[in-house]
């Protein structure tokens, strides 16, 4: 393509979309929005959302695209095929990890410290899903998944945040000075997968 001013006859090809892409370039846009999407909804690193694309395709017997297109047709309430969506929350559940048990020496950070990345991660996440496109709201996004990781000591974003509101919520019950709140490791019931946004999921 020539960028020169004043040029304008560059052919149209067939592939053409009135969009301006191309349909490899549509498939490729709509991977990287289901990307974006899974990060926010899990919430989970890019890295992980890959995987989970990945494995529900080899789950489902289906390409990459055609579960990065189901991705953004389950989050709009449109209808899928049943393959596709069972692997979908199937790998979703999975990506759900529990957090890890607190280490002895691990000091929990102070309240205000925690509630703000917390919030930070919350915002990120519904950004992220308003507008998956953005390549500065996927940065913000995994910024705020791993600074979450490395506060609370936990392998996997969904962990960290499971970790950190369950701390809140013990701050909460102002727990004495001389016995600072500890995470339980025995947390269960997490929500089951689903595409949607909500503090914990």
């Amino acid at each position: 393509m020539n960028d020169l001013p004043g040029q304008h006859n560059t052919p149209v090809t067939p592939t053409a979309r009135a969009d301006g892409l191309s349909p490899s370039q549509q498939a490729h846009a709509t991977f990287g929005r289901a990307i974006v999407i899974l990060m926010a909804l899990v919430p989970c690193t890019a890295a992980t959302s890959r995987r989970i694309v990945a494995d529900a395709a080899r789950s489902a017997g289906a390409r990459p695209d055609e579960v990065a297109a189901a991705v953004i047709a389950m989050r709009v309430g449109e209808p899928v095929a049943p393959v596709l969506d069972e692997a979908l929350r199937r790998v979703l559940a999975d990506a759900r990890t529990l957090p890890i048990p607190a280490n002895a020496s691990w000091l929990p950070p102070q309240p205000d410290v925690l509630r703000r990345h917390v919030t930070h991660l919350r915002a990120a996440r519904r950004r992220a899903v308003a507008a998956p496109d953005d390549a500065g709201v996927r940065s913000e996004l995994e910024n705020a998944a791993y600074n979450l990781c490395i506060l609370m000591e936990q392998r996997s974003a969904h962990g960290a945040l499971l970790a950190a509101e369950e701390l809140i919520a013990v701050n909460r019950l102002n727990a004495p000075a001389d016995r600072p709140p500890q995470l339980s490791g025995q947390r269960r019931g997490v929500p089951p997968a689903a595409l949607t946004i909500s503090p914990v999921t």
